[in-house]
């Protein structure tokens, strides 16, 4: 008779050890597929929406039959003068156009001179 009791003892062990591995498990693969789900949810809400293209704006003034691109003007002849002053700051730039004399002329930092001119 004791080894029937000894039987009943180990047969009601084993399902209750089988279960607490299992729900261990369980457990345990619930928390290795939370990162990743968190990480999947984080990775969806970070696409970009989508981007509306800028249109192109462009600025042309005409005089006598002349078109001027006023839009690209300014940038050319800030990129002339840095050409030849490679290290001096800006901090104002103007762009003054004279299209009867075909040309631009700009001051830089309040300052012009002769050599500050842009050709149309």
């Amino acid at each position: 008779m004791a080894e029937k009791a000894t039987e009943k003892k180990t047969a009601a062990k084993k399902p209750a050890a089988e279960k607490k591995t299992t729900a261990k498990k369980a457990a345990a693969e619930k928390t290795a597929a939370a990162p990743k789900a968190a990480a999947e949810k984080k990775t969806a809400a970070k696409k970009p929406a989508a981007k509306k293209a800028e249109p192109v704006i462009k600025t042309i003034l005409q005089v006598d039959g002349k078109d001027f691109d006023l839009s690209t003007l300014a940038v050319d002849a800030l990129k002339s003068y840095k050409s030849t002053h490679k290290r001096k700051a800006v901090s104002e730039f103007v762009v003054y156009v004279k299209p009867e004399e075909n040309a631009a002329y700009y001051t830089v930092n309040g300052e012009g001179q002769e050599d500050f001119k842009v050709d149309l």
